[in-house]
């Protein structure tokens, strides 16, 4: 067995470097010394059963022998070997089968005397329970008994009492087999296993094996099918699924690897998405981050400069100016670290339900006075008869922060905003936030929720940074709603988003 385990590993390691289809080479493999072990196995046990079965006949066929030759002969006279007597005996026997061994065994088991003389025995007392059994044995099976010529062996045998006057003096004791018929027996079985194991065996083995390397092979294709597209995805195609109508077999399978393929290319899509994000912050902090710093830079620099000669009112200047880019910085980075995480996935929703009229109401209140002093008049539609929304209530007053903060920015002065709240269909509350400011062009209102993007009429806008649309637009994803824009250039604007009610 350890020299087939060795042959295994070495036709294994040899296939392996070859890069053959090692399922069905494995299987192969171990189907070919199964059959071999089943042909082992086949052949030994067909050896031992055909081996007592001839053993079995010899007994059956020369049950007598040992009766026949006492009734020819009796060595004995008043308890004593009548040496005449047994020569004429063990004449019978050679006459009879000359390849007979015959021993002559008293009641405790010794040996007396045996034929053929000239052979050396080499057990003196052989055991005379498989004897008696012989004897009282009517069904005739195999039984077998020691072999004085060769100790360590069992042989066949003929057995029979030797009595005078209803008294046991001996037993005749006949071992069918005797050496020299053993070894012609075994030459003409063997000759005769050789033909079993080298023709009828080997044309079964070989036609089996064949037959079942076809099997294998079928049962394997999907598995080679399914490991090329691995090996595809592998080698960087995200794209390789599996074809699941060509694996009816192993469908189960074959939609578990797609179903992987599927998260692990989502997943590296949005590392990918991620490291652009990173790269991107990067990028747009180091570019807008550089105009107010250097503002603050340059006023202090004039302020150390000219700090003996710089007059009251200029030194106010410089420094309001200083603050004022300060607060656009603080600004500038709050947003940008907010948009990122909202674009990263990083922020998640708390929702709760709420009443939107009342929170649309108290920001247009807080508003209220940043309207009046660019002389803007703020009206609210709100209807008291909704239903309260499910939502994350601080992320949806960011969103209507932006969304005023970005009205009353691109409002003139009279202007108007309007803040209203109604009933939608789906069970949806709409929130429109209108104004009566300088509108979007059409060609830009595709682009106007990207960050940093601006049209081309509100370049003249110092404190914007470009992220209030972008925010609001990330915050109304994580609430499966879309931000909507009606804009017509020069009348003015509406922003629209829908909440879902909370029942």
């Amino acid at each position: 067995m350890g020299n087939w385990l060795s042959i295994y590993r070495r036709i294994e390691i040899i296939m392996g470097q070859k890069n053959y289809n090692s399922l069905f080479w494995k299987i192969s493999l171990v189907f070919f010394l199964l059959l071999a072990t089943v042909g082992i196995a086949y052949v030994y046990t067909s050896h031992t059963s055909s081996k007592e079965y001839l053993e079995e006949v010899n007994q059956r066929l020369n049950h007598d022998t040992a009766k026949n030759i006492i009734e020819n002969s009796t060595p004995f006279y008043n308890g004593k070997v009548i040496k005449p007597a047994l020569e004429e005996m063990f004449h019978h026997v050679m006459a009879i089968n000359p390849n007979l061994e015959v021993y002559l065994v008293n009641p405790k088991g010794n040996i007396i005397a045996w034929y053929p003389p000239e052979k050396k025995i080499h057990k003196n007392k052989i055991d005379l329970l498989p004897i008696k059994s012989f004897i009282s044995d009517k069904s005739n099976k195999l039984i077998r008994g020691d072999d004085p010529l060769n100790p360590s062996s069992k042989k066949v045998f003929s057995a029979h009492p030797l009595t005078m006057n209803n008294m046991l003096y001996a037993y005749i004791y006949v071992v069918l087999n005797g050496e020299k018929n053993q070894t012609t027996s075994d030459n003409l079985f063997t000759s005769y296993l050789w033909q079993i194991s080298y023709r009828t065996m080997a044309i079964t083995l070989f036609f089996t094996f064949i037959i079942g390397l076809f099997i294998i092979r079928i049962i394997t294709k999907n598995h080679s099918i399914i490991l090329k597209v691995m090996q595809r995805f592998r080698e960087g195609d995200l794209t390789a699924r599996i074809a699941i109508d060509k694996i009816s077999s192993e469908k189960q399978l074959g939609e578990m690897f797609n179903e992987m393929a599927d998260i692990l290319t989502k997943n590296i899509e949005k590392l990918k998405e991620v490291e652009n994000l990173r790269r991107e912050l990067i990028a747009n902090v180091s570019h807008d981050l550089r105009t107010p710093i250097a503002i603050i830079r340059g006023y202090l620099e004039t302020l150390q400069i000219k700090e003996n000669s710089i007059t009251p009112e200029d030194r106010k200047r410089y420094i309001d100016m200083v603050q004022e880019s300060t607060i656009k910085l603080e600004k500038l980075i709050n947003e940008l670290f907010e948009l990122s995480k909202l674009e990263a996935n990083q922020i998640k929703p708390n929702k709760e339900p709420f009443i939107i009229s009342e929170l649309v109401n108290d920001i247009g209140t807080k508003y209220h006075i940043i309207a009046q002093n660019k002389k803007i008049k703020i009206e609210t539609f709100l209807s008291t008869e909704l239903a309260p929304v499910l939502a994350d209530i601080s992320l949806i007053e960011r969103v209507i922060q932006n969304l005023l903060d970005n009205a009353i920015k691109f409002t003139p002065e009279n202007g108007k905003i309007t803040l209203t709240t109604e009933k939608c269909v789906n069970n949806t509350v709409k929130i429109t936030i209108s104004d009566t400011g300088i509108g979007i062009p059409e060609k830009d209102q595709e682009r106007i929720f990207a960050r940093y993007y601006r049209a081309n009429n509100y370049t003249d806008l110092k404190n914007s940074t470009g992220l209030g649309l972008a925010i609001a637009k990330k915050i109304l994803d994580l609430h499966d709603s879309t931000l909507d824009l009606k804009s017509t250039e020069n009348i003015g604007s509406s922003f629209i988003f829908k909440l879902k009610c909370s029942t």
